[in-house]
């Protein structure tokens, strides 16, 4: 899986692929940039997030894709989140949140005052399945 953070206007993933419950040799993008500035990051099974992605950076043409076993965290300008799932979407106003298989551990540095990317790299010392360079980024203005 993978570990998404947010605070303070940044939204940090790791990078670590999995193929099979296993560690893959290669890292992938979990953060995407959207033409309208915005962030969108992705836990969950990767391929079906990434479709859905595709879709919200074609601004939303054609049918929605939908979402299987994935999230999609969309970071806004005004610092507000809409979480895409499986059945539906909500917006989210916080502070701080992370989701996937290192939630627990993020939000908990989020809790001793950690910003995203130490989060995640403090998620990464506790799941196997968080790992890799930590990315970041911002909404663009």
């Amino acid at each position: 899986m993978t570990t998404i953070a947010y605070r303070w206007g940044v939204m940090a993933a790791d990078s670590r692929a999995m193929v099979g419950g296993w560690k893959a040799s290669y890292g992938s993008d979990k953060l995407h940039r959207l033409p309208d500035g915005t962030v969108a990051g992705v836990v969950g099974e990767y391929a079906s997030a990434v479709r859905f992605v595709v879709w919200l950076q074609s601004g939303e043409a054609g049918d929605n894709p939908g979402l299987s076993e994935a999230s999609v965290i969309r970071m806004l300008k005004d610092g507000s989140l809409i979480i895409y799932e499986e059945n539906g979407a909500f917006p989210v106003r916080t502070e701080f949140g992370a989701w996937g298989s290192g939630s627990p551990a993020a939000n908990a540095a989020m809790y001793m005052g950690a910003d995203a990317a130490k989060a995640i790299e403090i998620a990464a010392l506790l799941d196997d399945s968080t790992g890799g360079k930590v990315i970041t980024m911002k909404c663009e203005v």
